[in-house]
């Protein structure tokens, strides 16, 4: 019994040694990554970007793909941007694409893919979210105008018809009659500008400035976003990594996800369908099972459904979309982690 407590003591305190080794050694793009998604959270706000989408529906599926790749929305921030644009005409093109690409790549993400694996591997993990973005959006897009496929899949009552600005037209006009016609001509919708009366202010630069830089805001979501999340999974996923490396021989891990196995890429994908899977956290495990002798393309795989089509995520989007429209999403999902996958892999063998 005692030798049983010395040996589980011996291990975990390994893993422990391994856990702050790395971290001590991804300290730069752990900092840079909790610092770029704290700034983000703050200044990125999910209603402009709803509105962003609604500006130029001919456009909007690319729009979607932008604002979905390329900004640090987790599960639940992506799922509020999607029932908000669940509320108006928007067609189902751009939601779609919009609700593949946005859990796959975030500028932390990519920060730390960079820093910790390699530059190729962020790269490829950006790409597709993209690729991901432009084939389900534009495949959706075709579906639901040639085909009657998607016809009231969601589970909002009624769409409601898009405002240019992103609100309705009765709130635009609640606020615009209070204005004076010129401070609502000087606004975006003809109407934010009522809302603050600034001819008796008295302009401070350098307050007005901290003020816009929302730093206390910045550091409440450097502890909540940065420390709890990203830094806790973080050094969650080392000592799992570090736990299959110690007691799963390096030959299994090459046998079921090498490159040489035909099945690895589906295999992996397949596994990383229903676990929720946080992709910046994850990060380490990806990397211990890459040094075990796993293909980037398998992994690339698994970073793809993990985040994208987790238990938790199918749920939440269970809520307000029916089951085709669902369907096709987790075939987007799925067939694109296989492709690109295997699309990686080959590049890598060619030595590209």
């Amino acid at each position: 019994m005692e030798n049983a407590i010395a040996s589980i003591a011996e291990v975990l305190a390994k893993a422990i040694a391994a856990m702050l080794t790395s971290l001590v050694h991804n300290w730069l793009p752990l900092s840079l990554a909790i610092l770029t998604a704290a700034v983000m959270t703050v200044h990125v706000n999910g209603e402009k970007l709803q509105a962003a989408l609604l500006k130029r529906p001919k456009v909007s599926i690319l729009s979607g793909i932008a604002v979905g790749a390329f900004t640090p929305l987790c599960a639940c921030g992506t799922m509020a941007v999607v029932l908000g644009l669940l509320t108006t005409a928007l067609p189902w093109g751009p939601i779609m694409a919009f609700l593949t690409s946005s859990p796959l790549m975030s500028p932390d993400g990519f920060i730390m893919l960079a820093g910790i694996i390699d530059l190729k591997f962020a790269v490829a993990m950006a790409a597709a979210s993209v690729l991901i973005g432009i084939v389900s959006g534009y495949g959706t897009h075709w579906i639901e105008t040639k085909t009657s496929f998607l016809k009231d899949q969601s589970r909002i009552s009624e769409k409601k018809k898009a405002e240019p600005c992103g609100c309705t037209a009765p709130a635009a006009e609640a606020v615009c009659a209070c204005a004076e016609p010129a401070a609502a001509a000087a606004a975006p919708c003809g109407c934010a500008a009522a809302a603050v009366d600034t001819r008796f202010a008295v302009p401070v630069e350098g307050a007005a400035f901290l003020k816009r830089l929302r730093l206390k805001d910045i550091l409440r979501a450097i502890w909540r976003v940065g420390f709890k999340q990203i830094l806790f999974f973080f050094a969650l996923f080392v000592i799992v990594g570090f736990l299959i490396n110690y007691f799963i021989p390096a030959s299994w891990i090459m046998a079921l996800f090498s490159s040489e196995t035909l099945l690895a890429v589906p295999l992996a994908a397949l596994i990383g369908f229903p676990l929720y899977i946080n992709g910046e956290s994850a990060i380490p495990l990806v990397q211990a099972l890459m040094d075990g002798g796993a293909s980037p393309g398998a992994m690339l795989a698994f970073m793809i459904t993990g985040p994208a089509t987790s238990a938790w995520v199918i749920a939440g989007i269970t809520a307000f979309m029916k089951k085709r429209v669902i369907g096709l999403y987790i075939f987007f999902i799925l067939a694109g982690a296989v492709a690109l996958g295997y699309l990686f892999d080959l590049l890598v063998m060619m030595g590209v």
